[in-house]
């Protein structure tokens, strides 16, 4: 049975940064999103000699968004992402890759993964695609962005320690692709775990509990700006 972007939902932490806290306790009923920009991120896979890896970029501190998280390449789509009449957010995975890492992917490396939307009281949102993209044989990933303090290939099952223990910080996002990546041994599982997978957008929210605020992962109707 074909897997679904929302299986692994139920297997994050819903406890949630203090400074994320600070904005959403901000936030009231009046209060207007603003819009998500389009964006893709993707998931560069390759096989080694201990398992599964993955290329994470670990941003730097002063950065407008995501500072100091581990990601995966990506980025915002661009005015040229539409030229030559193809799809603006493939074209953005692809040349936010190059950019980034130095691999040149084509667009028929891409198999979509997950979608995720930054929460409405963020100011910086995003409407983010993520696919996951076998490494070229004959390539090297080279940290080339200028916006981290490394790049480097790590399975996810260290990656996620890393993050448990505080060595390291990531966003939701990142931490369900990786949740599921470390459940699969291989590029070729994860490819064809990816095929057919039926994918929704998450939209997270946040709510006050008896315990503090905690995040909450809903199906998110996608607004007409949207692109």
């Amino acid at each position: 049975m074909p897997s679904h972007s929302y299986d692994v939902l139920v297997r994050l932490s819903p406890q949630v940064p203090a400074g994320i806290v600070e904005r959403a306790a901000r936030w009231t009923p009046d209060s207007v999103p603003s819009v998500a920009a389009g964006a893709a991120s993707v998931i560069l896979l390759r096989d080694s000699k201990d398992g599964l890896e993955t290329y994470l970029l670990h941003r730097h501190a002063l950065m407008p968004f995501a500072a100091s998280m581990v990601v995966f390449p990506g980025g915002r789509v661009d005015p040229v992402d539409a030229e030559g009449g193809l799809d603006p957010t493939r074209a953005c995975a692809v040349r936010e890759t190059a950019e980034e890492t130095g691999v040149l992917l084509d667009e028929a490396d891409l198999v979509p993964w997950a979608h995720w939307i930054t929460p409405e009281f963020e100011p910086r949102r995003y409407d983010t695609w993520f696919f996951v993209a076998a490494m070229p044989p004959d390539q090297q990933a080279v940290d080339m962005s200028g916006e981290t303090d490394l790049a480097e290939w790590s399975m996810p099952d260290t990656a996620l320690a890393a993050e448990r223990s505080g060595l390291i910080k990531m966003l939701p996002p990142t931490i369900s692709i990786l949740i599921e990546l470390a459940d699969l041994a291989t590029v070729a599982e994860v490819i064809n775990h990816a095929t057919g997978r039926q994918i929704e957008p998450v939209l997270p929210r946040l709510v006050e509990t008896d315990s503090g605020w905690q995040f909450r992962y809903s199906k998110a109707a996608p607004p007409e700006t949207w692109s």
